[in-house]
């Protein structure tokens, strides 16, 4: 999946009401474990990066397999050598996993 492709796939997931029926939410999940197979390949050939502060990809899916946090824990990535369009990915305390633009507020 190319950079573009994965805007488009976190745009789709955003527009979703997982809350709405449960063929709601399998769409969300299926459509959010997606885009995190796809990060992780991106992340293996260097097509993305990952605040250095934050911890791995792994770490969300640990996170996942899990049953949800007790905790929420988010990180931002972005399209190497394109800095002005970030992202977050993660989970929410006890609730859906998320992927969106990263907002100032």
């Amino acid at each position: 999946m190319d950079f573009k492709t994965l805007e488009e796939k976190i745009d789709e997931l955003n527009h979703i009401n997982p809350n709405a029926s449960n063929a709601s939410r399998e769409r969300y999940m299926r459509l959010y474990h997606l885009i995190y197979e796809a990060l992780l390949e991106m992340e293996s050939k260097g097509v993305i990066a990952i605040s250095p502060k934050d911890k791995s990809l792994s770490y969300l899916e640990e996170l996942l397999i899990n049953d949800g946090p007790e905790f929420s824990y988010t990180f931002v990535f972005w399209k190497r050598f394109r800095f002005w369009k970030k992202y977050k990915i993660g989970v929410c305390v006890r609730g859906l996993p998320i992927c969106r633009p990263l907002t100032d507020d």
